[in-house]
C-alpha cells in the first residue's frame, strides 16, 4: 500500500518510519510549513499557567529568553506528542489532555480553581477551535500569543501529481482541518474523478474530515482517538485489507 504524509517535514518523520515499518511505500508531500515567531522575554509575565495545542507552540520558546519563566508554570498540553516535547524542554508540571482543544477545556477547569493570573495559549495564526471563548465562558481568562504561522503549499510536487494520474496512492494522512482543506484545494487540479475513490483519506479527527471536499467521492476513515498512534494502527488496518482483498 502507497502511504502520503502531508505533515510538515519535521513532523513527518516518525510517522513516516512507523508506517514504513509495516510495509507500505510512503511519500512524504508536506502541505504546510511552519514558519516559528519570536517570544519576548516578558511574554508570560503575569500568567498562572501555558496551553500548548500544538508541539510548534512550545518550539517557539525552545530558543526564546521567555523559555525559563515557561518551565516554572504549569503547562496545559493537548495531548501525547506535546507532553513528550515538553518532557524534553524541562516543563516540570505537565497536564495532559485527551487530543483535541475542545477536550482539553474541561482539563484545564478542573485544574484552574485558585489559580490568579490569564492562561497564554502558545497558539498559531490558524485556529480551528476557539479555545479562549470556551475557557472565557468558564469563568477563565486566556491570552493568545502567535508563536508561529502555517504556510500552505501552492502545489502539489511533480512526483506526487504523476502519482495521482497513475492512481498509484492508496491513502493520504490528514491531520489537521487545514491540511485537509489546502489538500482538497490541490487535489481537485491533479486528480481525476475515476482515482478519487480509490484513495482512503485517514484523519485525524471529524474536524479534519469536515474539512475535505465531499462534493467529490472522499473515501474518509477517522481515528478512534487524536494521535498519531491511531493513525498507525489505521494504516495497519488498511494494509491488511488491501492484502487480503
Amino acid at each position: 500500500m502507497h502511504v502520503l504524509i502531508t505533515r510538515p517535514e519535521r513532523d513527518a518523520v516518525d510517522l513516516s518510519s512507523r508506517i514504513t515499518a509495516l510495509g507500505c511505500q510512503v511519500t512524504v508531500a508536506p502541505l504546510i510549513e511552519i514558519a516559528l515567531n519570536p517570544v519576548a522575554a516578558d511574554a508570560l509575565s503575569g500568567a498562572s499557567g501555558i496551553i500548548a495545542t500544538s508541539r510548534n507552540g512550545l518550539r517557539a520558546l525552545t530558543e526564546a529568553p521567555a523559555l525559563t519563566a515557561a518551565r516554572m508554570r504549569p503547562l496545559f498540553v493537548v495531548g501525547p506528542g506535546t507532553a513528550k516535547l515538553a518532557r524534553s524542554m524541562g516543563f516540570a508540571e505537565i497536564i495532559e489532555g485527551p487530543g483535541t482543544a475542545a477536550d482539553l477545556v474541561p482539563v484545564i477547569v478542573e485544574h484552574s480553581a485558585g489559580r490568579q493570573g490569564a492562561l497564554v495559549h502558545l497558539a498559531g495564526d490558524h485556529v480551528a477551535y476557539d479555545l479562549k471563548a470556551a475557557l472565557h465562558s468558564q469563568g477563565i481568562g486566556v491570552r493568545v500569543i502567535e508563536t508561529y504561522r502555517s504556510v500552505a503549499a501552492e502545489t502539489l510536487p511533480n512526483a506526487v501529481r504523476d502519482q495521482l494520474a497513475a492512481g498509484t496512492i492508496d491513502a493520504v494522512i490528514l491531520m489537521s482541518p487545514r491540511t485537509a482543506a489546502v489538500w482538497s484545494g490541490l487535489l481537485s487540479s491533479w486528480a481525476t474523478p475515476a482515482n478519487l475513490p480509490k484513495i482512503t483519506h485517514v484523519c485525524l479527527s471529524q474536524a479534519v474530515a469536515d474539512r475535505l471536499d465531499h462534493a467529490a467521492d472522499v473515501r474518509t476513515v477517522i481515528a478512534a482517538q487524536p494521535h498519531s498512534d491511531e493513525i498507525v494502527a489505521l494504516v495497519y488496518r488498511l494494509a491488511g485489507r488491501a492484502e487480503t482483498g
